[in-house]
C-alpha cells in the first residue's frame, strides 16, 4: 500500500471532522458498520483490498476518538457549567484591555484535582505569564455567537470554561518560565517593529508583527478586512509559509557546515522549535512544524519527502490528544491549502507539462488556484467573505511579503540590535506599504469575492468544489480535470454574482441583539439602511458582520435612536468601507452632535423615513416600525405596543427577541423577517 499515512491521515479527518457535527450515539454507529465493514474486506478479500479496508478503518478511528473524547474528557468538565469553582495554576497567556481589565489563561486544577484550562476576565493585577495563581469564581461553558464563535475557537485550544465573578485573586511569583522568556523576547521584538516602522507606518508595524509573530491586533480592522478580500490575509495566519523561509534560511547555512547529516538535522530543529514558540504555537505552525520535521528527516530514513503523506502524519500527531483541533480554522485552512499546493497542484501541472512547457508565472497560477479551490470548503464553513482573485494577487503580493518576511527573521536571529534591525525593517516597511496599497486596490473590487450569506451561494460553491473534486478522482487525465476544475469554478462564481444582482422583490428585517445592545438592518438585495434600536452603537459589530455576510455595500441610511453622541463616532468607524449616503439623528440631539457635517434630523415622535422598498415610521418610547406595501413590522421594547400583524419585542441584556404574529412565535438573539412580494411575513431565528 503506497502513501500509508496520505491514506489513513485522510479518512482519520474525514471521521473527526464528521464526528464535530454529529451527535455520539450517531458517530459510534457510524463508525462501528466502518470498523466491520473493513474488518470483513481484510478477512474476506485479503491483499485485494487492503487500501480500502485501512481507509474504513481510519475512518472509524475518527469518529470514535472524537465522540470518546466529548464523554470523557468534555462533558465531565462542562458538568461544572453554573457551579462555583476554585482553581490554582499557571497563567499561559495575558491579554489587557482599556479600563484596567485584562483576560487570563490558565493551566491548572480545580479544587477537586481536575484538570483544565481556563479563562476569564477581571481586573488587571501585577502577574506575568508563567506565575501561579489562585482564583474562584462562577464556571461557566464558552458559547457561540453570532460575532464570535466562542466555543468551537477556545475548544480547540482546549479551553472548555470562562470563569466569571472572579475573586480571591492570589498570586504567587515563579522564578525562571521558558513561556515567560519566549513572550518577553515577543514583546521585545514587537517594540524594536514598532519603534522603527512607526508614525504613519502604524498599518505597517501592525502587519509586520501578524506575519512574524501572528499579532493581528495592531491592524486596522478595515485593512484586515481588505487584505482577506484581496486573498493575501492568510500570510497574517504564521504557517508553512512563514516556517519554509525560515527552515530554508537556516539550512542554506547549516549545509555549509562541516557536520553529519544528522547533526544538521538536529541542530534544524532549534531554530523551528523556537520560531514556534515565537508565533504563539498556533495549531498551523504546529502543523506547518510537524511537515517540516518530516521533509528535512526523509533523507535520514532513505526515504523520499512526500507532501501528501507528511499532511496526513501532521494531522494524526496535532489531533490525537486534541481531536477538538478539528475544528479550528487556521489547521483546516492551513492543511487544505497545503494539499492543494502539495498535492493537487503537482499532479495538474506533471500532466500538462507532459504535452507542453509551462513556465514558473503558470504554474504559480495553477498551485494558487488549486489552493484556492482547497481550502473553498473550509473558508465557506468559517468565513463570512472568500476571495476569488487570490491566484492571480497571490502571484503579485507574496513575494513581497516573503521578502518582508525574511527580514524579520534576520531582526529576530540577530536580537534586534539597531544597526541591523534600522536597515532591514526600513525595507519591510516598503514592503508593507506595497501591500497596503494592493490589498486596498484588490480588496476594494466588488467582483474580487463572495459573501457567503445565503444558502444559494453556499450550496453552489459547495456543488461547485464537489464535482471539481469527482472530476479530479475520475479523470485519469489530470490536464483535463484541471480544465473541468476551472470551468465549474467560473461558472459557480458566475452564477453567484448573477443571483446577488437578481432582485426578489422582498424587504428583509434582520434584528440583531449583542448584550444590552440592538440593531435592525432592513435591506433588499442591492442596498440597506441601519437603524440603532437600543442606542450607543453597542451592536454595531453584528450590524458590519450582517452586512458584509449578505454583499451590502451600499447604506441608505444610519438611524441614531438614542445617545447619538456615543453612536456617530461608533458607526463611522465602523462602517468606513461601506457606502452610506446618510446619517440620521433624532431632533432632540441635534445639540449632542453640533459641528458635525452630514447629518440629518428626523421626528423620534411620529416622525418618518422613507427608503427604497419600504418606510420606517417613529415612537416616542424609542419603538419603530417597518412597513413595505401595506404590511408592518413593529419593534418594540419589551414593554411595547403590540397591535401589528408582526411584531418583535426586545428586551434587557440577557432577554431573548420574541417575534410574535402571522400565526407563529419564534425567539432567539438574532431575528430575520421578510416581507415577500405579496405582502406575507415569515420570521427565523438565527
Amino acid at each position: 500500500m503506497t502513501r500509508k499515512m496520505a491514506w489513513i491521515g485522510t479518512f482519520y479527518l474525514t471521521g473527526l471532522l464528521a464526528a464535530s457535527f454529529l451527535d455520539w450515539i450517531v458517530s459510534v454507529t457510524i463508525a462501528a458498520a466502518a470498523l466491520l465493514y473493513g474488518a470483513a474486506l481484510l478477512t474476506v478479500y485479503r491483499s485485494n483490498f487492503v487500501k480500502m479496508a485501512v481507509c474504513f478503518i481510519s475512518l472509524s478511528a475518527g469518529l470514535i476518538l472524537y465522540s470518546v473524547y466529548d464523554i470523557a474528557v468534555y462533558d465531565r468538565i462542562a458538568a461544572y457549567d453554573g457551579s462555583e469553582v476554585k482553581i490554582t495554576g499557571k497563567i499561559t497567556a495575558i491579554s489587557e484591555y482599556s479600563g484596567d481589565k485584562s483576560s487570563y489563561t490558565v493551566k491548572g486544577r480545580l479544587a477537586g484535582g481536575k484538570r483544565v484550562t481556563v479563562t476569564c476576565y477581571t481586573d488587571s493585577a501585577d502577574v506575568r505569564t508563567g506565575d501561579i495563581v489562585t482564583f474562584a469564581g462562577i464556571a461557566a461553558v464558552l458559547e457561540d455567537t453570532y460575532t464570535f464563535p466562542a466555543n468551537s475557537y477556545y475548544k480547540a485550544k482546549g479551553i472548555f470554561l470562562q470563569i466569571n465573578g472572579v475573586s480571591g485573586f492570589d498570586c504567587k511569583r515563579t522564578g525562571f518560565s521558558l513561556l515567560r522568556t519566549i513572550n518577553d523576547y515577543r514583546e521585545y521584538l514587537t517594540g524594536v517593529i514598532y519603534d522603527n516602522m512607526d508614525g504613519d507606518s502604524a498599518d505597517c508595524a501592525g502587519i509586520m508583527s501578524a506575519m512574524l509573530l501572528g499579532d493581528k491586533s495592531g491592524i486596522d480592522s478595515d485593512e484586515k478586512t481588505l487584505m482577506y478580500r484581496s486573498g493575501i490575509g492568510h500570510v497574517m495566519a504564521v504557517s508553512g509559509v512563514h516556517l519554509s523561509v525560515v527552515c530554508s534560511l537556516f539550512w542554506f547555512g547549516l549545509s555549509r557546515l562541516p557536520i553529519n547529516k544528522y547533526l544538521r538535522f538536529v541542530l534544524l530543529l532549534i531554530p523551528i522549535g523556537c520560531f514556534v514558540l515565537l508565533a504563539g504555537a498556533s495549531n498551523s505552525v504546529l502543523r506547518a512544524a510537524v511537515m517540516m520535521i518530516l521533509v528535512y528527516g526523509a533523507g535520514l530514513f532513505r526515504r523520499r519527502p512526500d507532501t501528501f503523506s507528511s499532511l496526513g502524519t501532521a494531522v494524526i500527531v496535532l489531533t490525537i490528544a486534541s481531536p477538538y483541533v478539528v475544528r479550528d480554522a487556521s489547521f483546516l485552512l492551513s492543511a487544505a491549502g497545503v494539499f492543494g499546493i502539495g498535492v493537487i497542484a503537482p499532479a495538474v501541472t506533471r500532466e500538462i507539462e507532459a504535452h507542453r512547457k509551462l513556465g514558473r508565472l503558470a504554474k504559480s497560477f495553477i498551485a494558487s488556484f488549486c489552493a484556492m479551490t482547497a481550502v473553498f470548503p473550509a473558508a465557506i464553513l468559517f468565513f463570512d467573505e472568500i476571495s476569488v482573485i487570490s491566484p492571480v494577487t497571490n502571484i503579485i503580493m507574496l513575494p513581497i511579503c516573503e521578502l518582508a518576511l525574511l527580514g524579520g527573521i534576520i531582526v529576530t536571529v540577530t536580537g534586534g540590535v539597531s544597526f541591523i534591525a534600522v536597515p532591514v525593517l526600513t525595507v519591510c516597511e516598503i514592503c508593507c506599504k506595497l501591500v497596503i496599497f494592493l490589498s486596498k486596490l484588490f480588496g476594494s473590487l466588488r467582483f474580487a469575492y463572495i459573501p457567503l450569506g445565503s444558502g444559494f451561494v453556499r450550496g453552489a460553491l459547495l456543488l461547485a468544489a464537489a464535482l471539481s473534486a469527482l472530476a479530479f478522482v475520475l479523470l485519469k487525465n489530470k490536464g483535463k480535470a484541471a480544465a473541468v476544475l476551472l470551468s465549474v469554478f467560473m461558472l459557480a462564481i458566475a452564477a453567484v454574482n448573477i443571483y446577488r444582482c437578481v432582485p426578489d422583490g422582498s424587504v428583509t428585517v434582520a434584528v440583531l441583539k449583542y448584550r444590552d445592545g440592538v440593531i435592525a438592518v432592513v435591506h433588499d438585495k442591492n442596498s440597506a439602511c441601519a437603524l440603532d434600536l437600543s442606542g450607543g452603537g453597542k451592536a454595531a459589530s453584528c450590524a458590519r458582520k450582517y452586512l458584509d455576510k449578505n454583499g451590502l455595500y451600499h447604506i441608505d441610511a444610519i438611524i441614531m435612536n438614542d445617545s447619538a453622541n456615543l453612536s456617530l463616532p461608533v458607526y463611522l468607524n465602523s462602517f468606513g468601507l461601506f457606502n452610506t449616503d446618510e446619517l440620521l439623528v433624532p431632533e432632540e440631539d441635534a445639540a449632542l452632535v453640533s459641528g458635525t457635517g452630514g447629518i440629518s434630523f428626523y421626528a423620534r415622535n411620529g416622525g418618518s423615513v422613507s427608503l427604497d422598498g419600504c418606510d420606517i415610521r417613529f415612537f416616542e418610547d424609542g419603538g419603530a416600525a417597518v412597513s413595505r406595501g401595506g404590511t408592518e413590522i413593529g419593534l418594540f421594547y419589551s414593554a411595547g405596543d403590540e397591535g401589528f400583524g408582526t411584531c418583535v419585542l426586545y428586551g434587557g441584556r440577557y432577554d431573548d427577541m420574541v417575534c410574535c404574529g402571522g400565526g407563529e412565535v419564534c425567539s432567539g438573539d438574532n431575528l430575520k423577517l421578510v416581507i415577500d412580494r405579496d405582502g406575507n411575513v415569515s420570521c427565523t431565528a438565527f
